[in-house]
């Protein structure tokens, strides 16, 4: 054990989401607690920070970064009286802001990490890309969940000598479970029904409403069939309402996520994902890794195929996708990629190595 713990800012932002900070903290669980502390900067108090605080870490709440003036003054103190050897900053476009304040308290070593992208109709896109040049100003060193993600935030020359950190998961929580399934199935009240379902937030990025279309069009053709929605977001509201008028709201649920979502996973016979962009898509790792058939956008990285990818598909067409489920039904493919995974970049144990020794390897 080194004398003196490796300490490193996790500039997380909105931890309410918990797409970003789950991530960060799923390596914060895994990594050796002797050598690193993780303190956790993000915009306001979540679910997550109990635990933080219980694993050794701080957690700490600072003004939006979209507010600059005042994100900078707050993070610039907090970092400077944190004597911190690493601040990395998961905000995407916005981590120059995070990262501008790491500079003036004189944080050598500065991380900006890339950890989605856009799509042409986002109502941000202009923002995103007038941002995204600036991203990587005041960082000494880049990295991204993905390939994908690092180029389109940083650009093919930076992507070349970037780090991806790989949105590896615990395979011992994602793993096939008979019992598990038929509780969960009795718990929700399915019996023998086909369960198509998803995992993520209700927002314009996840295309939900676009989902409910295609499924209402296979459920007009195919009365097995049950779709499971797990997650909260602004659009909760209009997917309500969208499956109502289709009166298939005896067809569809909504489920909250909860810490064990694995559970649901299990329950699904069949997991979609008809995102409009992703940096990586991590849900689509777990679904795999729990041995589902997996049919995704052609806008999530091919990254994100381990080995359970039933198809890649427009998003043009609601009746493509519903033609897809009931391929899926008819052909009932059988996955078996789990322990494959086992050892790989997706592993939590294997890549949290990784990501100890990146960080030994920059300071």
């Amino acid at each position: 054990m080194q004398e003196r713990k490796i300490k490193v800012a996790q500039i997380v932002g909105d931890a309410t989401t918990g797409g970003v900070i789950s991530c960060v903290l799923n390596f914060y669980r895994h990594i050796d607690r002797d050598d690193f502390q993780f303190d956790f900067y993000s915009y306001a108090p979540s679910k997550f920070d109990e635990e933080i605080k219980a694993l050794g870490g701080n957690v700490f709440y600072v003004p939006k970064a979209i507010r600059p003036l005042s994100h900078i003054s707050k993070l610039k103190k907090l970092l400077k009286q944190g004597d911190y050897d690493i601040v990395h900053a998961h905000l995407t476009t916005l981590s120059a802001v995070s990262l501008l304040a790491a500079k003036q308290a004189k944080v050598k070593v500065r991380v900006c990490h890339a950890h989605n992208t856009t799509c042409k109709n986002e109502k941000t896109k202009i923002v995103k890309d007038m941002l995204r040049p600036f991203s990587k100003t005041f960082a000494t060193h880049t990295a991204g969940c993905s390939e994908h993600a690092i180029e389109w935030l940083f650009g093919e020359k930076t992507a070349k000598t970037s780090f991806v950190l790989h949105n590896a998961i615990n395979l011992e929580a994602f793993a096939p479970n008979d019992e598990l399934r038929k509780k969960t199935r009795r718990t929700l009240g399915i019996d023998e029904e086909f369960v198509f379902g998803t995992i993520g937030r209700f927002v314009y990025q996840k295309n939900y409403k676009f989902l409910i279309d295609a499924f209402a069009i296979y459920a007009k053709n195919n009365p097995n069939g049950r779709l499971l929605l797990v997650g909260d977001g602004k659009e909760r509201n209009d997917i309500i309402n969208r499956i109502n008028s289709y009166g298939i709201s005896d067809r569809v649920s909504i489920l909250d996520e909860v810490n064990d979502v694995q559970k649901y996973y299990s329950a699904f016979d069949c997991f979609v994902l008809p995102s409009r962009y992703e940096g990586l898509g991590r849900v689509a790792v777990e679904a795999q890794a729990m041995n589902l058939p997996t049919l995704l956008s052609k806008h999530v990285p091919h990254e994100a195929d381990v080995g359970g990818v039933y198809g890649f598909l427009n998003i043009d067409s609601p009746q493509t996708w519903a033609d897809a489920m009931q391929m899926v039904y008819d052909d009932r493919p059988t996955i078996d990629i789990h322990d494959t995974l086992i050892g790989s970049y997706f592993d939590i144990e294997n890549e949290t190595k990784r990501l100890e020794e990146y960080y030994k390897s920059i300071l």
